[in-house]
Formats: C-alpha cells, sequence, structure tokens
C-alpha cells in the first residue's frame, strides 16, 4: 500500500476509534483505548516509511551533483548546509540533499513552492518516489528528471571524488567548492567509490 493510503487508512481508523472512546466513554475498556494509540503509532511509522523509500544513496547523488557540474546541468553548486544543484533561476528549480536530508527536487516561484523525493539509482535510473507530484507549481518535474538519468558520467575513474575535480578542472567549479564536495564524497563513512 502506498505511504499516502496507508496514512490516510490508518488515521481515519484512528479517528472512528476516537469517536467511539468519545460518545461511549465509560464502557471502553483500556484495551481498545491501546488498540487506537496503536493505530496513530502506525500512521507516524507509514509516514516515516514513506519518507525513508525515497533516498537515493548518497554517493551517487553527490557523483551526479559532480558530473551535472562538469556538464553545465548544474549551474551552480552550494557550499552550505544543504547542498543545492541549481538547474534553473526562473522558476527556481533546484536539487537539494546533506547527510540528513534525502535528494529531492524543489521548484519555487514567487507564488508557489514544492518539492518530489527522488527514488532508484544514479546513473540512469532516478525516479520520483511513489506518491511523488510529478508537476509542481506548473512545472513537469519528470522533464527534469529525464534530464538528469540523461546526465552521462565523466571519464575514469568515474568516482565521486573524480566528477568535482574534473569540474574544477573544466572551470564549471572553484577549488573551494571542489574541496567542499571532495570532502564529503570521503566522509559517508566509508568513503564513496
Amino acid at each position: 500500500m502506498p505511504p499516502d493510503a496507508c496514512i490516510v487508512f490508518l488515521l481515519s481508523r484512528a479517528l472512528t476509534m476516537f469517536r467511539t472512546v468519545v460518545m461511549k466513554e465509560k464502557l471502553m475498556s483500556q484495551k481498545k483505548k491501546f488498540i487506537g494509540f496503536l493505530a496513530l503509532i502506525s500512521a507516524a511509522t507509514c509516514s516515516f516509511a514513506g519518507q525513508t523509500l525515497a533516498q537515493v544513496a548518497k554517493c551517487q547523488a553527490l557523483t551526479l551533483y559532480g558530473n551535472a557540474a562538469q556538464t553545465g546541468l548544474c549551474k551552480s553548486l552550494s557550499t552550505g548546509n544543504h547542498w543545492v544543484c541549481a538547474l534553473a533561476d526562473n522558476p527556481d528549480i533546484h536539487l537539494t540533499l546533506n547527510n540528513a536530508t534525502a535528494l529531492h527536487i524543489t521548484v519555487r516561484t514567487p507564488a508557489c513552492e514544492g518539492n518530489a523525493y527522488l527514488a532508484g539509482a544514479w546513473p540512469a535510473n532516478l525516479t520520483l518516489a511513489a506518491g511523488q507530484p510529478t508537476v509542481i507549481c506548473g512545472v513537469n518535474v519528470q522533464n527534469y528528471v529525464a534530464r538528469l538519468n540523461a546526465q552521462p558520467q565523466s571519464a575514469a575513474p568515474p568516482t565521486c571524488q573524480t566528477s568535482f575535480v574534473n569540474a574544477q578542472a573544466a572551470n564549471r567549479i572553484d577549488p573551494a567548492t571542489a574541496t567542499f564536495y571532495v570532502n564529503n564524497c570521503n566522509n559517508p563513512p566509508p568513503p564513496c567509490p
């Protein structure tokens, strides 16, 4: 069952049980109250599982960033708390990840903002995670996923670290940005291949 359907089902069950508790408070056994509590915990677990399933491996995402920077698909890379690969300026479309945040694509306009988590593997097998929107703020993000999948791997050796070194050699990123990302390639642990 998709995570969203799981959440809706479990929350509706929990709401039904809560109504029963309110209407028949004196007749409700401790066992039924406990079952209602478990239903609420199950809904939270389904929600968490949906986030967990949406992850692209950090090393693959970083290697994608380096290769996309090298070819210019990533117009810029940030070196802040969130590692951002800028794909377009107007509207703002970018990829984001870090050690605590799964890879996702964000679309931002003055009137709208939304994101979709990616799943699968790079190269060539990224998808939108189950239940994620295909259109955000009027932008078909499937087109961007296709562009990411078409992104070629850099020449041998196709490693996370080499992708950023090559991007720097092609004058696409500066030495400080290359060092920042190479350090992240070396620090999952274990280091990315």
